[in-house]
C-alpha cells in the first residue's frame, strides 16, 4: 500500500519536520487558554477497579500477570510519578513517560480475560468500559495468531489535549509519545518477564469500536499484546482476508467518553484529521515490511566501543529520577562517563519486537551522538553504528543551510545554531538525533508511514532518556530545529533521512517549582 509522492502524510511530514514556521503558525497560548481539556480523562459511572499501591520496589520477574503485578507494570510504566507546585495551572502532573508540556494525551487501555478496561492513572485503577475476554479480537485486528497474550495493551492519542495549545501540529506530538509510552511499557514487562510486541499496524475500526473510541478524537495509536518471555518465538503469522468491516461486526458498540473541552478536532485541526483518516487500515492484506535505507557511513576510521562495565542502578529508580529539565534547560559543568553513556546507547535497540521490520533486520532509525562534553570520547558528531556499536565520526556535509556549522569539536556549537533560541547549550553533555528514513516509511506503509516513524522513533528516545537519567542526566526532548541545517551537521546527504528526535543530554540544576514525589506504599 504505497502512498503518491504528493500525498496527505508526506505534505505533513514536511510541514511537522522542515518548516517549523509553517508547523507553528497556529499555536495558541498555553496560559488562560479556553479550549483546555480536563487534566485526566475521567469515566463516571463504570465499575471500578482499585489496585493495590503496594508495589515492588523494583519490578521482578512474575509467573502470571495477576493483580499485584499488573498493578507493578501500569505504575512504573504510566503511573504519576511526581507533582509540581507553583506552575500557574499549566502542567503540574508528571508521570514516567515525557509529554509536551505534560499534557499526557496519550491514553492507555488494558484488555484481560475480564474485560477491557481503561488505566485511571491519578488514582491508580481500571475502569472497565466492558465485560468479556477480547484479547483474541484485538490480536486478529494485529493480523496474527497464537496462543492468547497474558494482556493486551492498546495506546490511544486524545488529540484536543495537545491540540489546544498546537493544532494541527498534536498529531506530531501524540504519535511520538505514543512511541515514549511504549518504549516505557516494554523495558518495565521485560523486566517482569513479560514481552510486548509492538504493532503498528492494526485494523483500526475494530479497535475503536471494542474501547468506545471516537477514532477522530482519540484514534489507537498502537496496540502490545504482552507474552511470558519464556512462551517462544511471538505469533506472526498472518491472517487470511481478516477485513476491519467483518471484525467490527462481531461486538456491539459502546458510547464514546469525550472530555469536555471547548475544541472538537474536527473542526480546529482540518489537516491533523485528513492525516488521521488517510492512515487508516481496512484489511489485514495490506499490511507490510520493509527494510529501511541506512545513511551512509564516512570512510573516517570509527572509534571501536570498549569493554567497560555498566552499573545497573534499578530500573525503578531510574524511572523515578528521569526528568526532562527545568522550564530553562541549563547545563551545569559535570563530569559525566562517556564510554559509560557510549555503551547503553548501544545496546538500547535490543530485544524490542515490533511488527513494521522482520526479525534481526536493522531498526528503522539511526542514532547519531554529538558529543561537548563526556569523558572518554573526543567532542565531535558520530553516527552509531547499530551492528557493532561502533562510532562512526561524520563530517559535514555540503550544504546551503546557512547556520549549519563545522563538527569537530565545535559540533556542539552547530546545532545550538540550527535549534530555535530558548535552551543553554553551554557545558552540554551531549545531543542525540534520532535519524529516520522517511521514504521507507511512506514508500512502505501509505500515509500511516508518519505513525509508524515517530512512534518507532518515540521508543527509542524514551530509552535515550533513561540510559541518560541512569547517568545523573536530564533529557530534554526538543522538537524546534532546523531539519536541514541539522541534516548538513550530521553529514546526511540524502532528504530522506530526516532527523526525527532531538535529544538534549546534560546534568542540569534545580528549577524554580517545588516538587513532590508520589511514591506508592513499596513492598521488598
Amino acid at each position: 500500500m504505497t502512498a503518491r509522492e504528493d500525498g496527505i502524510g508526506r505534505e505533513f511530514w514536511r510541514i511537522s519536520l522542515e518548516d517549523l514556521a509553517e508547523a507553528m503558525e497556529t499555536r495558541q497560548s498555553e496560559y488562560g487558554n479556553p479550549d483546555e481539556p480536563l487534566k485526566f480523562k475521567t469515566y463516571r459511572g463504570l465499575p471500578r477497579r482499585p489496585l493495590t499501591t503496594r508495589v515492588p520496589t523494583e519490578p521482578h520477574p512474575v509467573d502470571t500477570l495477576d493483580d499485584p503485578a499488573l498493578s507493578t507494570l501500569l505504575h512504573y510504566g504510566y503511573g504519576i510519578s511526581r507533582q509540581e507546585f507553583d506552575t500557574n495551572g499549566t502542567w503540574p502532573y508528571h508521570r514516567t513517560v515525557a509529554s509536551a508540556r505534560c499534557l499526557f494525551g496519550v491514553q492507555l487501555y488494558v484488555c484481560l480475560a475480564d474485560g477491557a478496561h481503561h488505566y485511571d492513572a491519578p488514582h491508580h485503577a481500571l475502569v472497565r468500559l466492558r465485560q468479556g475476554d477480547h484479547r483474541e479480537l484485538l490480536t486478529r485486528a494485529t493480523g496474527t495468531g497464537g496462543p492468547a497474550p497474558q494482556a493486551v495493551l492498546v495506546l490511544s492519542g486524545m488529540l484536543s489535549k495537545p491540540a489546544y495549545i498546537y493544532r494541527d501540529y498534536a498529531y506530531r506530538l501524540c504519535t511520538q509519545e505514543a512511541g515514549l509510552l511504549a518504549g516505557n511499557l516494554d523495558l518495565v514487562a521485560r523486566a517482569m518477564g513479560l514481552r510486548a510486541h509492538v504493532h503498528h499496524q492494526f485494523l483500526d475500526e475494530p479497535v475503536h469500536k471494542l474501547l468506545g473510541l471516537d477514532g477522530d478524537e482519540e484514534p489507537a495509536l498502537l496496540v502490545l499484546p504482552l507474552h511470558r518471555a519464556d512462551a517462544g518465538t511471538p505469533p506472526s503469522d498472518r491472517l487470511v482476508a481478516e477485513t476491519a468491516g467483518a471484525l467490527a461486526a462481531t461486538i456491539e458498540a459502546i458510547e464514546p467518553q469525550v472530555v469536555p473541552s471547548g475544541l472538537r478536532v474536527t473542526r480546529a485541526c482540518p489537516v491533523l484529521t485528513e492525516v488521521n483518516r488517510a492512515s487508516l487500515r481496512t484489511d489485514t492484506a495490506g499490511f507490510s515490511t520493509a527494510l529501511p535505507v541506512a545513511p551512509a557511513v564516512s570512510d573516517t576510521e570509527p572509534l571501536p566501543l570498549p569493554t567497560t562495565e555498566v552499573p545497573d542502578p534499578g530500573l525503578a529508580r531510574v524511572l523515578r529520577a528521569r526528568n526532562s529539565g527545568p522550564g530553562i534547560f541549563r547545563p551545569i559543568a559535570s563530569q559525566v562517563d562517556g564510554v559509560e553513556l557510549w555503551a547503553r546507547l548501544a545496546r538500547i535497540r535490543t530485544g524490542v519486537v515490533s511488527d513494521v521490520v522482520p526479525a534481526g533486520a536493522p531498526a528503522p532509525l539511526e542514532i547519531f551522538l554529538t558529543v561537548g562534553d563526556l569523558t572518554g570520547i573526543p567532542a565531535g558528531a558520530y553516527r552509531l553504528a547499530p551492528e557493532t556499536g561502533a562510532l562512526h565520526p561524520v563530517a559535514r556535509a555540503t550544504s546551503d543551510a546557512p547556520d549549519a556549522a563545522d563538527t569537530g569539536p565545535n559540533a556542539v556549537t552547530a546545532i545550538e545554531r540550527v535549534t530555535i533560541p530558548g535552551p543553554v547549550f553551554t557545558h552540554m553533555n551531549a545531543v542525540v538525533h534520532l535519524v529516520g528514513d522517511r521514504d521507507w516509511a511512506f514508500d512502505t506503509f501509505g500515509d500511516r508511514g508518519y505513525r509508524v516513524i515517530n512512534q518507532e522513533a518515540g521508543l527509542l528516545a524514551h530509552r535515550v532518556c533513561v540510559a541518560a537519567a541512569a547517568q545523573g542526566m536530564s533529557g530534554r526532548i526538543v522538537n524546534a530545529y532546523h531539519a536541514e541545517g541539522v541534516r548538513a551537521a550530521l553529514g546526511l546527504t540524502e532528504r530522506r533521512h530526516t532527523p526525527v528526535f532531538q535529544i538534549l543530554l546534560a546534568r542540569t540544576g534545580p528549577g524554580g517549582r517545588m516538587i513532590v514525589p508520589v511514591e506508592p506504599e513499596a513492598v521488598e
